[in-house]
């Protein structure tokens, strides 16, 4: 124990009751000790409090703050970031649940890189394995300095990440502009230095019905299955996605002059042109850039996702349908 390093695991709750015990057993059984669990609730509602307190009450590596308002989700964990004293820091969402041995592989595995995270099993809300893993059966998982892979899109989850103490103070505080943490640490951590991954799956993420994060992913699935997007809808995401870019830009560690100049490429496009049926040069910038952009993409998506941020298929359907 002298020898290991500290790792601090930063949870946010809030309403947690229904999954929470689930998180903190896995957690508190790590193979890995010397860890200090922050907690910061945001003003819950239900019996999460009573919960924490108890657990609490039996395990002293576990400190419990609670907001005095609601911060909302990308701010709460920014203060539960904030308060973590460790060498490295873990994320913690509070309803999955941790393999045994997650910690002590992170540590094990990170070695001179700054970040290193894992893919999730998905679970449901019975805990049962869907059969599914949350990035692979969909993309690829990317490691070492590769920023421009989260331009448009992202694969490292919070919840399956661990990073270097030292990196805090490049990801803090988290721009008011930035859609999610998750996607600005990545970014930031590829950035200032190497990232890796484990290949075992390290955490069980659940999916239910009212989960934030998932709603927000059904609601972003393409036009063509089921869902179409009105225009309107459209174009506040690609000002979302310029609102990350715009944050992207704002690092003072950004030196890489061709990368700056993409970034300022594609807020220029997502600003401007988001009315025209066709943006031929956003077509032809995600072309010249994909192997760099969509590095986590399977190649046999790249071009679906090219078409997508290039606008022309999904605005000529809409203008076609008079939506």
């Amino acid at each position: 124990m002298k020898n290991e390093k500290l790792v601090s695991i930063a949870m946010c709750t809030y309403n947690g009751e229904k999954f929470l015990k689930e998180q903190l057993d896995s957690i508190l059984a790590q193979s890995y000790k010397n860890i200090e669990l922050i907690i910061t609730d945001d003003c819950s509602t239900d019996r999460t409090i009573n919960i924490l307190d108890q657990y609490q009450k039996s395990d002293s590596r576990i400190k419990l703050f609670q907001n005095e308002k609601n911060l909302g989700f990308t701010k709460n964990f920014e203060k539960a970031i904030s308060l973590c004293s460790g060498d490295f820091i873990a994320l913690s969402d509070q309803d999955d649940i941790w393999k045994l041995n997650k910690i002590e592989k992170f540590v094990e595995e990170i070695g001179i890189n700054i970040l290193i995270y894992s893919d999730a099993t998905l679970i449901d809300h019975m805990s049962k394995e869907i059969g599914k893993e949350l990035i692979r059966n969909a993309n690829n998982l990317c490691k070492g300095h590769c920023n421009r892979a989260f331009l448009l899109n992202n694969f490292v989850s919070g919840n399956t990440l661990m990073f270097n103490k030292s990196l805090t103070k490049y990801i803090l505080p988290i721009p008011e502009k930035i859609s999610y943490h998750d996607i600005w640490i990545a970014f930031v951590s590829s950035t200032y230095g190497t990232i890796t991954y484990t290949d075992e799956s390290m955490t069980y993420y659940r999916r239910y019905p009212e989960q934030v994060t998932h709603s927000e992913k059904v609601r972003h699935k393409s036009f063509i299955k089921k869902q179409r997007y009105k225009k309107q809808e459209l174009i506040e995401r690609y000002q979302i996605r310029a609102n990350d870019l715009e944050s992207f830009l704002s690092l003072a560690i950004l030196k890489n002059k061709e990368t700056v100049n993409i970034i300022e490429n594609l807020i220029w496009q997502f600003r401007n042109h988001t009315h025209i049926y066709f943006n031929k040069k956003l077509y032809s910038l995600l072309k010249k850039y994909d192997t760099d952009i969509f590095e986590s993409m399977k190649k046999e998506n790249r071009n679906k996702f090219i078409r997508r941020y290039s606008i022309g298929l999904k605005l000529r359907i809409l203008a076609f349908f008079k939506i």
